[in-house]
């Protein structure tokens, strides 16, 4: 009989099974415990189990077999699996004899190591989190730089596609007029709405003629003429067409007219203006008809369509050419809002007007360069950002291989802390359930 208390007898031999007793004697023997970090990360060298005992014949098999969560691979079937206290009351767990008091020993030794192995498992799961999160927001910046990246390039290469089909750029309009970059040899008249719509536009207006003046009539032409023409009237430089060489009143006069006529005070006058009224003052009998038009306008005239069109067509039927191979009455039009781009019932009416031999053409030129502008605007702030987003990407430290790194430290760190919970609970059982060994047979 034992003491009040229930002491039991060190010497008396309990049934355990052998590879977690040998495990955990042989940590015991060696002294194992926890290494204190010597730098601000926690490394290999202060896992709960020193590296170097690792490779222990006693450890090295169940090391291997906790790390990869208590799996043995095909090919390493012939290796026995350690005990699992899952299975401890399975027959196929061998048990052999060990003293009580030894086994207490490795019991108590164990249950402080799995306190200190899960003290540690927490530090390093700690130190993971942690540069993960670090790295997370790194990532997070760096895709925010890509998709940045991306928005620039599209938002550049829309620019650059949209500048090339407006041909905001384009080297012809340099010093082409967008009214034509050919003319008759004589009677040129140019015509030029004044309204308050059209004043939008005067700057891109005036810049068509001075080319076309430039370009056609001071190298092609013989005589021209100049008029404006509103809701109110139509204004003439010349009572009719005026020779360019004229000394006194003639291209340079003209330039002068252009710039007097031709300005914000001049679009005083409301829009519509009378397309009926200009038509019949350079095309009525006893005057010289116009061998070319080159008109500047805003849009079509609302309500005056119709007639406008039969006016023109009527005209060109019963007026003889002008010269031989010379067309009857053709328009060269630009009209400047950009509202009527897409517009059928506007480019049906311009290319009547226009007629087979003249010609046609929308000059959105100063909407697309707003359009453009706000583009490139939008891609200069985001710029700002990106730049900003890249300095901050530049003072962050990257954390991908440190982390592939801890990742792999804290899963060797849970498998030795499982390992010594495994082998620590296999004691506490064998002490529990007092089993012993059967008395040798008689």
């Amino acid at each position: 009989m034992g003491k009040k208390g229930g002491k039991k007898d060190p010497n008396a031999e309990l049934l355990i099974p052998e590879d977690p007793f040998v495990r955990g004697k042989k940590l015991l023997d060696v002294k194992s415990a926890p290494k204190a970090p010597k730098g601000g990360d926690f490394t290999r060298a202060e896992l709960c189990i020193p590296p170097e005992l690792h490779d222990l014949p006693e450890l090295k098999n169940a090391i291997h077999y906790w790390q990869q969560c208590v799996i043995l691979r095909y090919s390493e079937r012939d290796m026995k699996a350690p005990s699992e206290f899952k299975a401890i009351e399975s027959e196929s767990t061998v048990k052999k004899p060990h003293k009580r008091g030894e086994i207490n020993d490795v019991w108590k030794y164990l249950k402080g190591q799995v306190k200190q192995a899960n003290k540690r498992t927490d530090k390093f799961l700690k130190q993971l989190m942690k540069k993960e999160g670090k790295e997370t927001k790194r990532e997070n910046l760096v895709k925010e730089i890509a998709g940045l990246n991306k928005q620039l390039n599209d938002e550049l290469k829309f620019a650059r596609g949209f500048a090339d089909q407006k041909e905001l750029f384009h080297e012809k309009w340099f010093k082409s007029s967008k009214l034509g970059d050919k003319g008759p040899r004589k009677n040129i008249l140019i015509v030029m709405e004044v309204s308050d719509k059209q004043l939008t536009w005067i700057d891109e207006c005036k810049d068509e003629v001075l080319k076309l003046m430039n370009e056609v009539v001071n190298e092609e032409c013989e005589t021209f003429n100049l008029a404006t023409f509103s809701v109110s009237g139509i204004t003439t430089w010349c009572p009719t067409f005026q020779n360019k060489a004229d000394p006194k009143k003639g291209f340079n006069e003209a330039l002068k007219w252009l710039n007097k006529n031709l300005n914000a005070k001049a679009c005083a006058a409301t829009y519509p203006p009378d397309w009926v009224s200009m038509i019949n003052k350079f095309t009525s009998e006893g005057q010289t008809p116009p061998w070319r038009i080159y008109l500047c306008c805003s849009r079509a005239p609302l309500g005056a369509m119709t007639e406008i069109v039969d006016l023109v067509n009527g005209l060109r039927e019963k007026t003889p050419a002008p010269a031989k191979g010379e067309p009857v009455l053709p328009f060269n039009v630009v009209a400047f809002d950009p509202e009527i781009v897409g517009d059928t019932e506007e480019a049906a009416f311009f290319n009547e007007v226009a007629g087979p031999s003249g010609s046609f053409m929308i000059d959105s030129t100063a909407g697309d360069l707003v359009a453009l502008d706000k583009t490139l605007k939008a891609v200069q702030a985001k710029k700002k950002v990106l730049d900003k987003k890249t300095k901050k990407l530049d003072k962050m430290e990257d954390f991908s291989e440190r982390l592939a790194e801890d990742r792999s430290l804290f899963q060797v760190q849970l498998a030795l802390a499982n390992m010594l919970t495994n082998d620590r609970d296999i004691c506490d059982w064998a002490l529990k359930n007092n089993a012993q060994p059967p008395p040798p047979e008689i």
